[in-house]
C-alpha cells in the first residue's frame, strides 16, 4: 500500500514538475499583434468615431463592469454555466462531447469551457485531438495565472463576431450603434450566441438564422430561470434589426485630435454631447451649402461652468474635398479681426483708463505708414467706449491700445494661455484690428471669461479615469488665471449684450427663444475670415467661416455671414432663463462730456451728461485723443491770452498793449467737425487779433470750395460724376478722406469720382491739426 502511495506521489510530482517546466518553457503572452482599435465616445458613451488597429481589426478594450450584466448572464448560461466553479476544463462536458462525436461521427455539442475558448483564441491550434490537448493545457495554465474575471475579460475582448469585428464592445458598437453597457435582453442574447458561428450568424447578412439562435439562448435562460418569462417573451417579440456596418463620423476632427493626443488610450471618452453635436453638424452643413465653393465653417460650444466642450465641429463637411473638410478650423491660426476688442475694453476698465461711457475719438489717425480705418464708411467723431465696442469702430480702439500699450495687451493674453501669433514677434496697435494670428479655440477660451468673473482656464475635451483632461497647448489641470476683474467682465458682457441680433432674430419667436447673449463679430483683412462669438450665462459659442486655403471671400462682414449662423445654433440649445448677475461693485453714475468724470457741482466741462457703468465709482477723465502727448488724459480747460482792450486772442509775442489771461472748456480739437456748432472752439475762444503778427498755425480754419455741406447731385445713376474740390485756410500737407478711405494726393486740390445713390462724407485734415467735414449725396 505504501509503495502505491509513493508511486502515486512520484507520478503527481513528475506531472507537477512537467507542468511547471512547460509553463516556464511556454509562458503566457498576448499575441494580439494588431493591438486594439480606438474608439472615441461622447459624454454618455455613444460612439463618435472609431479607428481600426494596424491590422484593420475592430477591437475595443472593455472591462466586465463596462458590459451589461444581461450579456454576462446570457453568455455564462449558454456557454459555460459552471465557469466560476471548474478549474479551466469541465470533465463532464468533455466526456459528453467525446461520446457524441464517437457515436454520431460528428460534433453534436462542444465541450469547451470559456477558458478553453480563450486559450484557442489567444493560442490558435488545429482542430484535432492534439490541438484539443494543447487547449486543455493552456486553459489550465490560464487558470493558474489569472483570476476568473481576468479570463472572462480576455473573452469579452477577443471573441469573434464576424469579419474584422472582435470583442463584444466592437460588436455592440458596429451592429447596434451603442456601447455594450446598454444592451437590451434581446441584444444581449444575440451577442452571446454570435461567436459560435460568427460568419454564418452575422445579423446584418442572415437576420432570420441569427434570430433562431438568439431564441435558443432565450429559451435556455428561461429554462434555468435566469430571466423571467415576461423578459424572454418581450425579447422574442423583437426582430433582428442591426445597423449596416459603418464607421461613425459624428465628430471626426475632434476624434482624430484626441487619438493623436492620447495614443495609448484605446477608449477615449470625450465631453461631447452627441445630440447637440449632430444638430450643430447638420445645421452648419445646410448653412454652408448655400455659400460659394471652397467656403467652410467651424463651431465650438463650451459649458461655461465646467469649461467642457459640448460640441466641436471642425469643418462644414468632413468628406467634402472642395470645402477642405479634412482641415480642422477650430485650431487653425487665422486673423481674428475685431474679436479681441472686448478684452482691450475690459482691461482698460480695470486700468482706470475708461468707464463704459468714456469719450473716445473716431477720427482719422495717420502715423507714418500706419493708416487704420473703419469698415463702416466715414467717421463719427465723438463716441462712447461702449458705442465704439458695439459698432466695432477701429479708430477708437487704436487710440485705446496706444494708451494701454500693445505689447502689454499681448502679454496679458499670453499669461492666460491665449497667445497671439504676432508677425515679427513684437506687438503693435494693428493687433487689435486683426493684425495677429489666433484660433477659434483660443477665442472661445477667452470669451468664457465673460461668464466666469473674468477668469480663463483651458477647455476640457475628454474624461480620462474620471479626471477631466484639457487638450491643446495648455497643461492639463492648469488652474484658472484672472484676465480681468469680475466687474470689468460683467460690464464688457453687458455692453456686448446690448448689440442687436441679426435682422431675422429681432422679433417674434426667434428672439423670445434666445437667452440674453453678449456677442461680437469680426472680419479679417480682405474678407478672408468672418467670426461671431456669443456668451450666455450657460454657454459660450464661437463660429468661423472662410476658405481654409486662405483665399478671400466675396465682400461680406462677420455680422452678415457669421452672425446668423451663431444665432441659429443658439436656437438649437435649451432655452435659458437666467442671465449673468451684475456684481455689487458695478455702479451707474452720471458723467460729463467732454470732461469724462462724474457730474460734480462747480466748474466742470459738462456739455453732455451721460449714464455710465463704473467700477468702485471710479470715473477717469477723457483720454487724450493724441496718444503721443505727455499725459494720458485730456484737460478740457484751455488757457489763453486776450488783448485787454479788444478782448481778442493774442500771444505773448504780440506787443500791442496790456494782456490778460482767460480760460474756457473746449472739446478735443480733432472732434470739432462733428460736434454742435455752439461747442466748437471758434465759438468759445475769441479769434486772434489781426494786429498780432504771430498767429498759431493751428488756429487757421479749413474751408472747402467747389462743394457745399448737404448738397445733392442728381445723376442718371449710370455714370460717375467728377467734382473738383479746393481747400483753403491751411498750408502744407493735407489728408483727404472720402467715406473713411484715404485718397491719393496731399495738395489743396482733389478730384472726386462719385457714383449715384449714396451719401458721402468728405473729411480733410491738415498736418497742423486743422480739419473740416461736409456731407453730401448723389442720387
Amino acid at each position: 500500500m505504501r509503495s502505491v502511495v509513493k508511486f502515486t506521489c512520484c507520478v503527481l510530482c513528475l506531472i507537477a514538475a512537467g507542468l511547471w517546466i512547460a509553463d516556464r518553457a511556454f509562458p503566457l503572452h498576448d499575441n494580439s499583434a494588431g493591438g486594439a482599435a480606438t474608439v472615441v465616445l461622447d459624454r454618455n458613451g455613444e460612439p463618435l468615431r472609431t479607428f481600426a488597429d494596424r491590422n484593420g481589426l475592430w477591437r475595443y478594450p472593455v472591462s466586465i463592469d463596462q458590459v451589461s450584466p444581461r450579456y454576462i448572464e446570457a453568455l455564462l448560461t449558454y456557454e459555460d454555466r459552471y465557469f466560476y466553479q471548474h478549474p479551466g476544463i469541465n470533465p463532464f462536458s468533455l466526456l459528453r462531447a467525446s461520446w457524441q462525436w464517437i457515436t454520431e461521427g460528428r460534433i453534436i455539442s462542444g465541450g469547451s469551457t470559456l477558458t478553453m475558448q480563450v486559450a484557442r483564441l489567444h493560442y490558435p491550434s488545429p482542430r484535432s485531438v492534439r490541438g484539443k490537448l494543447k487547449q486543455i493545457l493552456r486553459a489550465l495554465q490560464l487558470e493558474w495565472h489569472l483570476s476568473k474575471d481576468e479570463i472572462l475579460t480576455l473573452y469579452l475582448n477577443k471573441a469573434p463576431f464576424g469579419g474584422t469585428i472582435e470583442g463584444v464592445q466592437a460588436a455592440s458598437l458596429q451592429y447596434l450603434q451603442k456601447p455594450a453597457s446598454q444592451l437590451r435582453f434581446s441584444e444581449a442574447a444575440l451577442l452571446a450566441v454570435l461567436p459560435q458561428a460568427p460568419s454564418r450568424l452575422r445579423p446584418d447578412r442572415h437576420p432570420k438564422l441569427a434570430q433562431q439562435y438568439r431564441d435558443k439562448v432565450l429559451d435556455r435562460l428561461l429554462s434555468f430561470q435566469v430571466w423571467s418569462e415576461e423578459s424572454v417573451t418581450r425579447a422574442k417579440q423583437e426582430n433582428i434589426a442591426v445597423w449596416p456596418l459603418s464607421n461613425p463620423m459624428l465628430a471626426p476632427l475632434l476624434s482624430r485630435r484626441l487619438k493623436q493626443l492620447e495614443p495609448e488610450n484605446k477608449v477615449i471618452r470625450s465631453t461631447i454631447d452627441s445630440s447637440i453635436q449632430q444638430q450643430f453638424s447638420d445645421q452648419i452643413k445646410r448653412y454652408v451649402s448655400r455659400q460659394a465653393n471652397g467656403i467652410s465653417a467651424a463651431a465650438l460650444l463650451v459649458d461655461n461652468q465646467s469649461r467642457q466642450v459640448i460640441s466641436y465641429v471642425g469643418s462644414a463637411d468632413f468628406l467634402n474635398e472642395q470645402r477642405f473638410g479634412h482641415v480642422d478650423m477650430v485650431t487653425a491660426i487665422r486673423s481674428p479681426g475685431s474679436t479681441l476688442k472686448p478684452f482691450l475694453y475690459g482691461l482698460a476698465l480695470d486700468d482706470s483708463l475708461i468707464h463704459s461711457e468714456s469719450l473716445l475719438a473716431d477720427v482719422p489717425i495717420v502715423t507714418g505708414q500706419y493708416r487704420p480705418g473703419n469698415f463702416s464708411q466715414g467717421f463719427s467723431g465723438p463716441v462712447s467706449a461702449s458705442s465704439a465696442l458695439q459698432r466695432s469702430l477701429n479708430l477708437p480702439f487704436v487710440q485705446l491700445i496706444q494708451h494701454y500699450d500693445s505689447q502689454r495687451f499681448a502679454n496679458k493674453l499670453d499669461h492666460v494661455g491665449a497667445s497671439l501669433r504676432i508677425p515679427g514677434g513684437r506687438a503693435n496697435p494693428a493687433i487689435i484690428l486683426g493684425g495677429a494670428g489666433s484660433s477659434l479655440e483660443f477665442l472661445v477660451t477667452l470669451y468664457t471669461s465673460l461668464a466666469n468673473s473674468g477668469s480663463v482656464a483651458p477647455l476640457k475635451y475628454s474624461v480620462a479615469g474620471g479626471v477631466e483632461e484639457a487638450a491643446g497647448d495648455n497643461e492639463s489641470g492648469q488652474a484658472a488665471r484672472q484676465l480681468m476683474s469680475t466687474e470689468a467682465a460683467w460690464i464688457t458682457w453687458n455692453t456686448l449684450a446690448d448689440i442687436d441680433p441679426p435682422d431675422q432674430f429681432i422679433y417674434g419667436y426667434s428672439l423670445a427663444h434666445l437667452p440674453k447673449i453678449g456677442w461680437k463679430t469680426g472680419t479679417s483683412w480682405d474678407y478672408r475670415d468672418v467670426w461671431a462669438v456669443g456668451v450666455s450665462k450657460r454657454y459660450t459659442l464661437g463660429v468661423w467661416l472662410g476658405r481654409p486655403d486662405g483665399s478671400p471671400m466675396e465682400k461680406t462682414m462677420g455680422r452678415v455671414l457669421a452672425g446668423p449662423l451663431l444665432f441659429q445654433l443658439y436656437q438649437l440649445l435649451e432655452s435659458e432663463a437666467d442671465t449673468i448677475t451684475k456684481p455689487e461693485g458695478v455702479v451707474e453714475q452720471s458723467i460729463c462730456w467732454p470732461d469724462g468724470r462724474v457730474v460734480m457741482s462747480g466748474d466742470q466741462a459738462c456739455d453732455q451728461v451721460r449714464t455710465a457703468f463704473t467700477m468702485a465709482q471710479n470715473t477717469p477723465r477723457t483720454l487724450d485723443p493724441e496718444p503721443l502727448g505727455q499725459t494720458k488724459f485730456y484737460n478740457p480747460r484751455l488757457n489763453y491770452l486776450v488783448d485787454d482792450q479788444s478782448g481778442l486772442r493774442v500771444t505773448r509775442e504780440c506787443n500791442i498793449g496790456p494782456m490778460k489771461s482767460q480760460s474756457n472748456f473746449v472739446w478735443p480739437a480733432a472732434m470739432d467737425p462733428w460736434i454742435s456748432q455752439k461747442w466748437r472752439r471758434d465759438e468759445r475762444i475769441p479769434p486772434f487779433n489781426s494786429q498780432c503778427k504771430t498767429i498759431l498755425q493751428t488756429s487757421a480754419l479749413l474751408r472747402l470750395h467747389g462743394i457745399n455741406h448737404q448738397q445733392v447731385y442728381h445723376t442718371n445713376g449710370l455714370e460717375a460724376i467728377e467734382v473738383d474740390v479746393r481747400a483753403e485756410g491751411s498750408e502744407g500737407h493735407l489728408n483727404w478722406y472720402l467715406n473713411g478711405k484715404l485718397l491719393e494726393g496731399s495738395s489743396n486740390k482733389q478730384k472726386l469720382i462719385l457714383q449715384g445713390n449714396q451719401t458721402y462724407q468728405l473729411y480733410v485734415q491738415s498736418i497742423s491739426g486743422a480739419s473740416t467735414q461736409i456731407e453730401f449725396s448723389v442720387l
